[in-house]
């Protein structure tokens, strides 16, 4: 599948982010924090009870010691019976959100490549790049996932409350949070790597293709980083395209 990273080449500084993907085939792995979205965490918790809440609020109960009084069964049946579940879940679900923003991974992709808005919001403005990557349709839903775009972001409290019991599903409800976005997003077309693993380069699982110098990238500019990637993209061919 070819997936596509907009790079904005304003800022000299980071150029070498640019080469580093071209020449090294590694892109930066950055913290959920650094996101463009403010809203990458603001979703509505469902409440409804589940034939797992019970269960599952008993063994969080005795796993953070929020009650002393009462068995934990039986103090998850009265928070249940008296509806009081939110209060009791807020700090679970504040925690898994804070484990979420400190050890995972992300790099964003789209699966458009010609996109006025793409270039606008990630690649300059039109001084920037368009970087055409390839990676194994096999890796699509495993590494590399497609964004679910929903009107509003809305998942169940049992999700939370197995993520602070459960490791593997602390990950997959982390994950779940980071590929859903509303549907003011969906003109993108995100594809999102999760790792485990943040501020680290990733060595992308395929080639790059192509390399699209937008049309406001400067003559120097473009000279200088044309003439840096030539001699590696004429050896892997790959195509060096100027709008």
């Amino acid at each position: 599948m070819k997936i596509y990273k907009f790079k904005d080449l304003t800022d000299e500084s980071k150029h070498s982010h640019f080469l580093q993907i071209v020449l090294d085939n590694a892109i930066w792995c950055a913290k959920p924090d650094s996101l463009n979205d403010p809203d990458e965490f603001k979703f509505r918790l469902d409440y409804q009870q589940s034939p797992h809440t019970a269960g599952l609020l008993a063994e969080v109960m005795t796993r953070f010691k929020t009650t002393n009084y009462l068995p934990p069964n039986v103090s998850a049946s009265i928070v249940l019976q008296n509806r009081t579940l939110e209060g009791i879940a807020v700090p679970i679900i504040d925690w898994v959100v804070r484990k979420c923003r400190t050890t995972t991974g992300i790099t964003s992709f789209s699966a458009i490549k010609s996109d006025a808005r793409l270039w606008d919001e990630y690649g300059g403005k039109g001084n920037g790049v368009c970087i055409e990557m390839n990676v194994p349709d096999s890796l699509i839903g495993q590494f590399y996932h497609r964004v679910r775009y929903v009107k509003e972001k809305v998942f169940h409290v049992d999700s939370f409350l197995e993520a602070a019991l459960f490791e593997d599903r602390a990950f997959e409800t982390y994950r779940n949070i980071l590929l859903t976005k509303t549907k003011k997003w969906s003109e993108e077309d995100e594809i999102r790597f999760i790792g485990k693993r943040q501020e680290v380069n990733l060595i992308v699982d395929g080639y790059v293709s192509e390399v699209t110098f937008g049309a406001n990238v400067p003559s120097p500019i473009f000279d200088r980083l044309s003439a840096a990637i030539d001699n590696h993209c004429a050896a892997n061919s790959i195509r060096i395209v100027r709008l």
